[in-house]
């Protein structure tokens, strides 16, 4: 009975690791475009979709810098972005972005390539997502004897995304964004399933 109690201990604590390692990513939404908030504003955007909840904060620092926190289900972290082509009213805007943080079970660091257009109350977007991430090593111990059962050891990955949405402003301070992305491995070993991350957000800018 004993032994097989500990079988079931080590199967578990298993299956904990490989979720722990396995769920080590860093942000996987983006709802934004290449547009800055503006300098001395603030924007706040909350959404849900395919990789569950997302809460952003952005600040304008200057007309064409802003910094923010991104806090997703999986992860949690501090960005900023510059705005080469900066439309506040109309036309066209490239940026670049990047972030880094904590991830459940690891850390992260990223970047972003961003492009947009705006025209009227529409503001359609673009992006490619650069993520690196690296999963902690953790041992797992026997809790009689504190002997150590197994060991995941540290590891280092990358990976792309691709992101397409768009914004639609309701008012000049309230915007209402869908988005798809999908994933793509850059490291040997990484294997990643084919589908669509999809979501839906609701912006405030003040």
């Amino acid at each position: 009975m004993r032994k097989f109690k500990s079988s079931l201990l080590l199967a578990s604590l298993v299956v904990l690791a490989l979720a722990v390692s396995g769920c080590a990513v860093g942000p996987l939404v983006s709802h934004e475009p290449a547009r800055t908030v503006g300098e001395g504003r603030d924007e706040l955007t909350v959404g849900y979709g395919l990789a569950s909840y997302v809460l952003k904060w952005n600040h304008g620092l200057a007309e064409d810098w802003d910094i923010g926190v991104q806090w997703e289900a999986l992860s949690l972290g501090l960005r900023v972005k510059h705005a080469f082509v900066n439309a506040q009213e109309h036309g066209w805007s490239f940026a670049v972005a990047g972030g880094f943080g904590t991830s459940l079970g690891g850390n992260h660091y990223y970047g972003d390539l961003m492009l947009s257009h705006l025209s009227s109350s529409v503001e359609p977007y673009g992006s490619f997502r650069y993520v690196h991430v690296r999963t902690d090593p953790v041992d797992f111990r026997n809790e009689n004897t504190g002997q150590v059962a197994f060991t995941v050891s540290s590891a280092n990955y990358s990976y792309g995304q691709f992101f397409l949405g768009s914004r639609f402003w309701i008012t000049p301070t309230v915007n209402f964004s869908l988005e798809i992305s999908s994933l793509a491995s850059l490291s040997s070993g990484l294997v990643l399933g084919d589908s669509l991350i999809y979501g839906a957000g609701l912006g405030f800018r003040f």
